[in-house]
């Protein structure tokens, strides 16, 4: 297509720079919306409110064994204390997510929802409150070491993601009955071995030496 007056060019130029503005401007912009009914595959933590986790939001897991059984099932108390200051007339408190992998998470009542059998979190109703119960039941492999992650995000209630939201992490680990334990090294072995070793170092020496100074008196 050939355009016969340089004029020509620069209106159909500008043209399509206002049609390219207007398609910008009627683009959706981000949303400060948070999710008060929860939210899944959490592995950074809650960075839609603060940047960082914070040691304030103090963390409870109760419930959870440090060995399991093959198949129990186990109530969880999880909670969170501390953190944000709720405003006055606040909408909601806050929220989490638990994540194990493996065994089976459910959940026991309308605050609690199942994203997967490994994985929940809090719904629109649980947003509302810092406490919450579920349950795990362990897997039927009880020689595995399970690792588990928990996020809980403490909010103001103002209804806006910001750094005045409070979060924190807790992982770790729970171990079958049947894994195979490491034997501890006894204070014997521990520190035998080295003053054996130091002391045949010593004798080793005290001989040579010896040698040395009988060969120089024959001499």
């Amino acid at each position: 297509m050939r355009f016969s007056h340089p004029r020509e060019f620069m209106g159909m130029r500008q043209v399509g720079v206002l049609a390219i503005l207007f398609c910008l401007m009627i683009q959706p912009l981000p949303s400060g919306e948070s999710y008060p009914y929860g939210i899944d595959d959490v592995k950074n933590g809650c960075t839609c409110h603060s940047a960082v986790a914070s040691e304030s939001v103090i963390i409870t897991l109760d419930g959870l064994p440090e060995q399991y059984v093959a198949n129990e099932t186990y109530l969880l108390n999880i909670s969170a204390t501390g953190g944000a200051e709720p405003i006055e007339n606040h909408t909601n408190l806050g929220g989490f997510n638990l994540w194990f992998s493996r065994g089976e998470l459910t959940n026991l009542s309308e605050n609690v929802q199942v994203f997967s059998v490994q994985e929940i979190g809090h719904t629109e109703v649980g947003n509302d409150q810092r406490a919450w119960t579920a349950s795990w039941t362990a897997p039927e492999d009880d020689s595995l070491i399970v690792l588990y992650r928990l996020h809980i995000n403490t909010v103001n209630g103002d209804g806006v993601p910001s750094d005045a939201d409070l979060w924190n992490r807790e992982a770790g680990e729970v171990v079958g009955i049947n894994v195979p334990q490491e034997e501890p090294v006894s204070n014997l072995f521990l520190y035998g071995v080295p003053i054996v070793l130091f002391s045949l170092a010593g004798l080793v020496y005290w001989r040579e030496m010896r040698k040395i100074r009988t060969d120089s008196e024959e001499e």
